[in-house]
């Protein structure tokens, strides 16, 4: 009697706590040449929160601070994309979007930390495959680059991030692919 009284006690408490939990978007599943995207960015050697120092630390949050006028935690569209000193607005407006992952027109101090280790570190690897610098990244140049030993994944890595079909990666291009795939 105590037992079940006590299982029922911790279902009716915790059956909440766990239908909450859950999340309400189903994700797709997605496989890039048979693997998935976390499988693809362990093959890249990406490290994501693990490769950040105090001083990246640091850095990000007094970025974050500068951009924050009002103090609340967070950024505003006026604030970060109307208000902002650097890049172009396109540009800003564009990261705003990739940082505001929850959609709620807003970039949390996390959401914001979150998008800058996952595109400063993506913008090292691409830059390392960029055999001539010039800020595209070649499928000559991917292939090349040895980053993906398997040549077959490899081409279906560049296939899946050449949203476009061009032949090229440009960082905005990587950037969007590459974020989805560090979030799935």
């Amino acid at each position: 009697m105590k037992s079940s009284l006590l299982s029922s006690i911790l279902l009716v408490c915790f059956l909440p706590l766990l239908i909450l939990a859950q999340s309400k978007e189903v994700k797709p599943k997605i496989l890039i040449g048979g693997k998935t995207p976390r499988e693809v960015l362990i093959e890249f050697k990406f490290q994501g929160f693990l490769a950040l120092n105090d001083r990246h630390w640091q850095s990000y949050r007094r970025v974050f601070s500068l951009t924050d006028t009002n103090g609340d935690g967070r950024h505003s569209k006026e604030e970060y994309i109307v208000n902002g000193r650097y890049m172009t607005e396109q540009s800003r407006r564009g990261i705003f979007q990739a940082s505001d992952y929850n959609k709620d027109g807003y970039v949390s101090a996390f959401e914001y930390f979150e998008n800058r280790i996952i595109t400063d570190e993506a913008k090292l690897i691409f830059e390392a495959m960029d055999q001539n610098r010039n800020g595209q990244l070649t499928r000559v140049e991917f292939m090349a680059s040895k980053r993906i030993r398997d040549s077959k994944l490899a081409a279906a890595i560049f296939k899946a991030l050449d949203t476009n079909g061009d032949g090229e990666l440009v960082i905005p291009e990587y950037l969007r692919v590459w974020g989805k795939w560090a979030r799935y």
